[in-house]
């Protein structure tokens, strides 16, 4: 029980630096196994809202990408749950900016103290984060949803990961934009390609046809593959040795 207060406490420590905050706190939370903050999104490589946002849509491979529809879907939900889980996550990161201040005086009786009241506001936004997944998923097709479910980190221990800081969330999102920004030509090649595909099945085209439209940018689906490989090592890379030992990678 020590040991694990004083690992609460350590990670509460780097958890009150971040804006939001997605791991547990409390002692009890690291031996139920449950993230005080939610462990959906984080079990399925995504940490949080936004950055699991932009992880489906450039994390599935070409055959599975989101419809432009799926996306304003997804974005709709991601904005549903940051505008009424705000008041919360802003009451929160008060707590924890209180229980670290006991914590640093050396105060640790104080700072579970001031935890303990944060318990109301951790089970809603878990809740909160919990729904958000559903509704994702709600909107994804089996294969989109057999594809996470075979890419999510197998070893993760969501209740071990430490938070994201500001500075990691910020890497992590410019990454993500470089890579759409970078592989914007041969995103849109891909995605016209595969729409004709579509359009030739409907059509009743034979499959010789079919491979032929897809022939055409085999190259670019190549360069995008290594591309979603090279994307997933850097986001690893901007995780903290702690993080990775949770088990908790990027989802792809």
């Amino acid at each position: 029980m020590r040991r694990i207060a004083l690992v609460t406490l350590a990670a509460l420590s780097l958890a009150a630096c971040s804006q939001d905050t997605t791991a547990p706190t409390t002692a009890s939370d690291l031996e139920n196994g449950a993230g005080a903050f939610g462990t959906a999104l984080t079990a399925a490589g995504g940490y949080e809202a936004g950055i699991y946002e932009s992880r489906l849509a450039n994390g599935l491979p070409d055959d599975l990408k989101l419809s432009t529809e799926q996306k304003e879907k997804i974005k709709a939900l991601v904005k549903a749950f940051e505008d009424a889980t705000r008041a919360d996550r802003e009451a929160l990161r008060a707590i924890l900016k209180e229980a670290n201040d006991a914590g640093r005086r050396g105060s640790r009786d104080d700072a579970r103290k001031v935890l303990d009241r944060a318990a109301d506001i951790r089970a809603r936004l878990a809740a909160a984060e919990a729904k958000l997944k559903a509704d994702i998923d709600a909107v994804l097709t089996p294969e989109q949803r057999a594809w996470i479910a075979a890419h999510s980190p197998r070893r993760c221990d969501p209740s071990k990961f430490i938070p994201l800081s500001d500075a990691q969330r910020a890497q992590i999102r410019a990454l993500e934009a470089d890579f759409e920004q970078s592989n914007k030509a041969d995103l849109d090649a891909v995605k016209a390609a595969y729409d004709e595909v579509r359009e030739a099945l409907r059509a009743g085209q034979s499959r010789e046809e079919v491979a032929k439209i897809l022939e055409r940018v085999k190259p670019a689906i190549a360069r995008l593959a290594t591309g979603r490989i090279k994307l997933r090592e850097q986001i690893t890379a901007v995780l903290t040795p702690e993080q990775k030992a949770s088990g908790c990678l990027p989802l792809g």
